[in-house]
């Protein structure tokens, strides 16, 4: 099942990167393995623009404009991939999966459980300290791993965060 937002792609970029790393489930406790897609510097988000059209009576209209943005960028609560993007991060971890979240009432790509198959919320991965995606100590920071995948990337996100600490030796690579 597809969330209604599913074709609205909001960032693209030439290339992305899979972080890899470790999170604990919230579920049995076990340590799992946990993927995040991350955009370097140079990717582009949509932002709405809204201009007057003077044929609609005066209403403003949104129009697409794609911003570059000069930061990495971790994506969550992503409501769409394309097949091809689907297809290489299953070679990763097939537990990173389209899911419901009884949480967020909707749908997104989420990690699970290696052990019992729970989702894990991207909440706790991305936003919490400590986080599997935000860590608070250098040594938590050195332990996710980056792989850089030079393909095109497209998708649809709720979720953004700009310029992750532990990202800084990953630009230009």
């Amino acid at each position: 099942m597809e969330s209604p937002l599913s074709n609205e792609i909001n960032a693209r970029s030439d290339g992305y990167l899979v972080a890899r790393s470790t999170g604990a489930c919230s579920c049995c406790g076990a340590a799992t393995l946990v993927l995040a897609l991350v955009l370097p510097a140079g990717h582009e988000t949509l932002a709405m623009d809204a201009d007057t059209d003077t044929d609609t009576g005066g209403q403003a209209l949104a129009a697409e404009v794609w911003d570059a943005a000069l930061c990495n960028a971790f994506l969550f609560y992503v409501g769409y991939l394309p097949d091809a993007i689907q297809r290489r991060l299953n070679e990763f971890s097939p537990l990173y999966r389209f899911a419901h979240s009884a949480v967020t009432l909707g749908w997104y790509w989420a990690n699970h459980c290696e052990s019992c198959g729970s989702m894990l919320e991207d909440h706790e991965l991305f936003c919490e300290p400590e986080g599997a995606f935000l860590p608070t100590g250098h040594a938590a920071a050195a332990a996710i791993q980056l792989v850089r995948i030079d393909e095109p990337f497209q998708a649809s996100a709720a979720g953004y965060a700009c310029d992750p600490q532990f990202l800084e030796s990953a630009r230009g690579t």
